[in-house]
This record gives structure tokens, C-alpha cells and sequence, in this order.
């Protein structure tokens, strides 16, 4: 029945027109840039609802890559070879097809954005909703997911920004707290690192005697999402409880702090998060990569911006004082 439907999709739907708009929704919906948006959030507008956001993506990464390794689904196009996807969708997703890893970070986006839009400005958060929508639409559209990888995709999504709601209601409580959530949030990475070596996985090869999934790739994409959940929750501790910046400042510095912070998250992820793959494992240097851009995001850029803008801040005072000493 689920592969009916994409075929139905594929014979009667897919078009030339429509195919490249659905590439476009799909490929916002994991972007840098979106997430991008979303750090803008946090560093220059309210921090809480950044840190909220933010949340639901870490917890959502690594939910995804746990429900995704464990039951190891194939794609749609392996399991039936009338399948055909759409353009170039196929190019980001390889591996295991349930859930679908671009409806639930989508969902952990534009879902904790709609909860915090929805008591004044409802007709924003219904615009989130929609988008979440297409964006689960379009990976049926594009023959890379069936209707339950979506579905369950979209759960999975909302549950993270439940679990997130819950997170940042803990750390709001008493300080305590911070050294517990950050232990427990270590262990159940250390075993997700475990879990995810030593499972089996599915070997069946192809005509060619190949790996229909090779087993390492799916682990690389799995020690992303332990990457992201280490590098936010030292983040958020560490920014918590040594560094404590406000977004509380001028127009000037909100615009130097997003163009000055998105220019080096980049730089960290490309630039230094490509030496690690010189020395050390795949899998582990895409989690050190991910692990060193969202610490550097939530902790380490605030740690510098807060540094540099008091300094200034210091000197203006200073200056003004001898001037009217003088």
C-alpha cells in the first residue's frame, strides 16, 4: 500500500514544474541556513526560545539516528525497483529509510517555533504547520520516503520538542539540576556510541556482490546525531553556569554578532571540522564535527562576543568619565 501510493505520486503528480520547487522544500529543511535562522534566534532575539529550538534538534537528531539504525529499513527504490526518485533527491538519502530524517527536523524546528508563536501570532504558527506538511509532502513526492517513514518522522519530531519543553523547564528549576541533566545526558550518549558498534546490521548485497547499505555510513550519520546532542548539552551547561550572555543589547550588536557568528559556525564545521578526518575514524570524526560546531555555537561564540562587547562597553565608560572629569 505504501509503495502504491509513491508510485500513484510518481505516475500522476510528479511533473517537471513541481519537482523542483519539492527539491527546494526538502533541502531548506536540513539547510545550514535554516538552522542558521534559528542561531540568529538565540544569540540576538530571546535566547530561551534559541536554547528551546535548539533543544528539540539535538534531541531529534539523536532520537532519529536511534530509531533509524535500529530498525534498519531500506529505501523504497531497494525494495522496489519501479520506484524511480525524483531529480537528485537520491543523493541525500542514502541508507535506511524509517524515519524520514528531513520530517523530523523539520518538525523539531517549526514545531517548537509554532508553540512559541502560537499565543500571538496564530496565523504563524499555522504557517509552521503547513511547512512541516510540504516539506513530510515532498519526501513522498520525491520517492525517498513512504506515507509511515513521514508519519512516524513527524511523531518523533514532536515528541523531541516535547521532551525539549521539559528540558528547559528542568533547567530553569534550581541549579543543581545542571550537573545531573549534563551527567545523564553523557551516559545516554556513551551508550548510544555503544549501541551503535556493537548492533548487527542488515548485509545484503546486491547483483554485484555489494553492500545495498554500507553499515559504516549509517553509523557516520548516527554518531552526527550523538555529535549534536554532546556539543549542545556541554553547550548549554557551560554558556548556563560560566558565561550567561544577554540579548540584551543595541541593534548594532545583534547584526555584528549574526554576521561575525554565522561566518565562523561555518569556518568550524568546514574548516576545523575537516581536520578531524584526517586523523582519526570516519564515524567519530563526523561526530567530533558536529560535537565542536553546535559546543562552539552555544557556549564558545556567546564566551567571545560577551568578552569583546563588555571590554567595549568598559572603555566607552571610561572615556566618558575623563571627558567629563575633564
Amino acid at each position: 500500500m505504501d509503495l502504491q501510493y509513491l508510485l500513484y505520486l510518481q505516475e500522476n503528480v510528479r511533473n517537471e514544474t513541481l519537482t523542483p520547487f519539492m527539491m527546494e522544500v526538502s533541502n531548506i529543511a536540513i539547510s545550514f541556513w535554516l538552522l542558521a535562522v534559528f542561531i540568529c534566534i538565540y544569540w540576538c532575539i530571546n535566547k530561551k526560545a534559541g536554547l528551546f529550538i535548539l533543544a528539540s534538534y539535538s534531541i531529534s537528531s539523536l532520537v532519529n539516528a536511534i530509531v533509524k539504525l535500529s530498525f534498519c529499513i531500506y529505501r523504497p527504490w531497494i525494495r522496489s525497483s519501479q520506484i524511480i526518485p525524483a531529480g537528485n533527491a537520491i543523493k541525500s538519502a542514502g541508507g535506511y529509510s524509517f524515519p524520514s530524517g528531513h520530517t523530523q527536523v523539520a518538525t523539531s524546528y517549526l514545531f517548537s517555533s509554532a508553540v512559541l508563536t502560537w499565543a500571538k501570532r496564530k496565523w504563524l504558527s499555522i504557517l509552521f504547520v503547513l511547512t512541516i506538511l510540504i516539506v513530510a509532502f515532498s519526501r513522498n513526492y520525491l520517492g525517498v520516503h513512504t506515507p509511515q517513514d513521514v508519519v512516524v518522522g513527524f511523531i518523533m519530531g514532536v515528541l523531541s520538542v516535547y521532551w525539549a519543553y521539559l528540558f528547559i523547564n528542568r533547567t530553569n528549576q534550581d541549579k543543581r539540576n545542571d550537573i545531573k541533566l549534563l551527567i545523564n545526558a553523557i551516559i545516554i550518549g556513551i551508550v548510544a556510541i555503544i549501541y551503535f558498534i556493537f548492533k548487527s546490521y542488515p548485509m545484503t548485497l546486491d547483483a554485484e556482490g555489494k553492500l545495498i547499505v554500507d553499515p559504516q555510513r549509517m553509523m557516520r550519520d548516527g554518531f552526527l546525531g550523538i555529535g549534536v546532542w554532546f556539543g549542545f548539552n556541554l553547550g548549554w551547561f557551560i554558556e548556563k553556569n560560566y558565561v550567561d550572555f544577554s540579548t540584551d543589547c543595541s541593534l548594532t550588536s545583534k547584526i555584528i554578532r549574526s554576521i561575525v557568528g554565522i561566518i565562523t559556525v561555518y569556518l568550524v564545521y568546514y574548516k576545523l571540522g575537516s581536520l578531524f578526518y584526517s586523523f582519526m575514524p570516519n564515524i567519530y570524526a563526523r561526530m567530533c564535527q558536529w560535537l565542536f560546531m553546535m559546543l562552539y555555537t552555544i557556549a564558545i561564540y556567546p564566551m567571545i562576543f560577551k568578552f569583546i562587547e563588555n571590554k567595549i562597553l568598559n572603555n566607552i565608560d571610561i572615556g566618558q568619565i575623563d571627558e567629563q572629569q575633564n
